[in-house]
Protein backbone atom coordinates (compact mmCIF):
# COMPACT_ATOMS: atom_id res chain seq x y z
CA UNK A 1 0.00 0.00 0.00
CA UNK A 2 1.37 3.73 -1.03
CA UNK A 3 0.70 6.69 0.78
CA UNK A 4 0.50 9.74 -2.07
CA UNK A 5 1.96 12.57 -0.41
CA UNK A 6 -1.11 14.69 0.49
CA UNK A 7 -2.06 11.73 2.57
CA UNK A 8 1.42 11.77 4.46
CA UNK A 9 1.47 15.18 4.92
CA UNK A 10 -1.87 15.09 6.21
CA UNK A 11 -0.81 12.45 8.78
CA UNK A 12 2.58 14.18 9.45
CA UNK A 13 0.80 17.13 10.72
CA UNK A 14 -1.88 14.97 12.33
CA UNK A 15 0.70 13.32 14.44
CA UNK A 16 3.12 16.44 15.26
CA UNK A 17 0.09 18.61 16.22
CA UNK A 18 -1.51 16.00 18.42
CA UNK A 19 -1.14 16.13 22.12
CA UNK A 20 0.56 13.13 23.94
CA UNK A 21 -3.04 12.05 25.27
CA UNK A 22 -4.05 12.20 21.62
CA UNK A 23 -0.50 10.03 20.47
CA UNK A 24 -1.54 7.58 22.61
CA UNK A 25 -4.84 6.97 20.76
CA UNK A 26 -3.50 6.96 17.19
CA UNK A 27 -0.72 4.21 18.90
CA UNK A 28 -3.93 2.31 19.78
CA UNK A 29 -5.38 2.45 16.66
CA UNK A 30 -2.29 1.20 14.27
CA UNK A 31 -2.62 -1.53 16.70
CA UNK A 32 -5.99 -2.18 16.10
CA UNK A 33 -5.64 -1.85 12.61
CA UNK A 34 -2.22 -3.75 11.68
CA UNK A 35 -3.75 -6.20 13.96
CA UNK A 36 -7.08 -6.47 12.52
CA UNK A 37 -5.13 -6.42 9.39
CA UNK A 38 -2.98 -9.57 10.28
CA UNK A 39 -5.90 -11.71 11.37
CA UNK A 40 -7.54 -11.03 7.98
CA UNK A 41 -4.50 -12.26 6.44
CA UNK A 42 -4.18 -15.20 8.39
CA UNK A 43 -8.07 -16.42 7.90
CA UNK A 44 -8.32 -15.90 4.28
CA UNK A 45 -4.68 -16.48 3.29
CA UNK A 46 -3.16 -18.53 5.65
CA UNK A 47 0.04 -19.72 3.31
CA UNK A 48 0.80 -15.58 3.31
CA UNK A 49 3.14 -15.99 6.22
CA UNK A 50 5.50 -12.73 5.17
CA UNK A 51 2.35 -10.70 5.15
CA UNK A 52 1.39 -12.03 8.38
CA UNK A 53 4.81 -11.73 9.78
CA UNK A 54 5.18 -7.87 8.74
CA UNK A 55 1.79 -7.08 10.00
CA UNK A 56 1.58 -8.76 13.29
CA UNK A 57 5.47 -6.85 13.55
CA UNK A 58 4.16 -3.39 13.23
CA UNK A 59 1.34 -4.35 15.72
CA UNK A 60 4.27 -5.96 18.23
CA UNK A 61 5.61 -2.08 17.60
CA UNK A 62 2.77 -0.32 18.43
CA UNK A 63 2.61 -2.40 22.08
CA UNK A 64 6.57 -1.75 22.14
CA UNK A 65 5.45 2.44 21.94
CA UNK A 66 2.60 1.74 24.55
CA UNK A 67 5.27 0.33 26.68
CA UNK A 68 7.68 2.92 26.13
CA UNK A 69 5.16 6.02 27.03
CA UNK A 70 4.70 4.96 30.53
CA UNK A 71 6.54 6.60 33.08
CA UNK A 72 6.85 3.77 35.47
CA UNK A 73 8.93 5.39 37.89
CA UNK A 74 5.49 7.38 39.25
CA UNK A 75 4.54 6.33 42.95
CA UNK A 76 1.62 4.56 41.34
CA UNK A 77 0.78 0.77 40.41
CA UNK A 78 -1.15 2.20 37.23
CA UNK A 79 2.13 2.31 35.00
CA UNK A 80 3.15 -0.67 36.17
CA UNK A 81 0.00 -2.34 35.44
CA UNK A 82 -0.35 -1.15 32.54
CA UNK A 83 3.04 -2.06 31.05
CA UNK A 84 2.12 -5.68 32.09
CA UNK A 85 -0.69 -5.59 29.81
CA UNK A 86 0.90 -4.28 26.82
CA UNK A 87 3.97 -6.66 27.81
CA UNK A 88 1.26 -9.36 27.43
CA UNK A 89 -0.72 -8.19 24.16
CA UNK A 90 3.45 -7.82 22.80
CA UNK A 91 3.85 -11.78 23.84
CA UNK A 92 0.35 -12.77 22.60
CA UNK A 93 1.04 -11.22 19.18
CA UNK A 94 4.62 -12.67 18.87
CA UNK A 95 3.02 -16.78 19.79
CA UNK A 96 0.52 -15.98 17.05
CA UNK A 97 3.47 -14.93 14.53
CA UNK A 98 5.49 -17.80 15.53
CA UNK A 99 2.23 -19.95 15.50
CA UNK A 100 0.51 -18.84 12.79
CA UNK A 101 -2.81 -18.79 15.21
CA UNK A 102 -5.30 -16.40 14.64
CA UNK A 103 -6.95 -16.89 17.92
CA UNK A 104 -4.22 -15.39 19.93
CA UNK A 105 -4.77 -12.42 17.63
CA UNK A 106 -9.00 -12.65 17.92
CA UNK A 107 -8.84 -12.81 21.52
CA UNK A 108 -6.86 -9.62 21.75
CA UNK A 109 -9.36 -7.46 19.70
CA UNK A 110 -11.61 -6.72 22.37
CA UNK A 111 -9.25 -6.29 24.97
CA UNK A 112 -7.36 -3.74 22.72
CA UNK A 113 -10.31 -2.01 21.52
CA UNK A 114 -12.01 -1.92 25.33
CA UNK A 115 -8.63 -0.66 26.71
CA UNK A 116 -8.65 2.06 23.80
CA UNK A 117 -12.15 3.34 24.60
CA UNK A 118 -10.95 3.87 28.38
CA UNK A 119 -8.27 5.71 26.99
CA UNK A 120 -10.85 7.96 24.87
CA UNK A 121 -12.71 8.12 28.38
CA UNK A 122 -10.05 9.25 30.37
CA UNK A 123 -8.91 11.50 28.14
CA UNK A 124 -12.18 13.29 28.05
CA UNK A 125 -12.52 13.61 31.44
CA UNK A 126 -9.08 15.01 31.65
CA UNK A 127 -9.97 17.76 29.55
CA UNK A 128 -13.47 18.31 31.42
CA UNK A 129 -11.51 18.20 35.07
CA UNK A 130 -8.15 19.69 33.42
CA UNK A 131 -6.81 20.42 36.87
CA UNK A 132 -8.44 17.77 38.98
CA UNK A 133 -6.64 14.74 37.29
CA UNK A 134 -2.93 15.56 37.09
CA UNK A 135 -2.08 12.17 37.42
CA UNK A 136 -3.41 11.15 33.24
CA UNK A 137 -0.42 13.58 32.64
CA UNK A 138 1.88 11.63 34.46
CA UNK A 139 1.32 8.36 32.85
CA UNK A 140 1.96 9.83 29.31
CA UNK A 141 5.69 10.16 28.58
Amino acid sequence: MTISNANLRYLEASINSASPEELIIKVYDALLLFSRQALEVMETHPSDIQGRHDLLRRAQRACALLMGSLRLELDSDIPGNLFRIYEFWHHQLVVANMQGDPQKVRELLPMIAGMRETWVEAIKRYRTEVMAAPQLDALVG
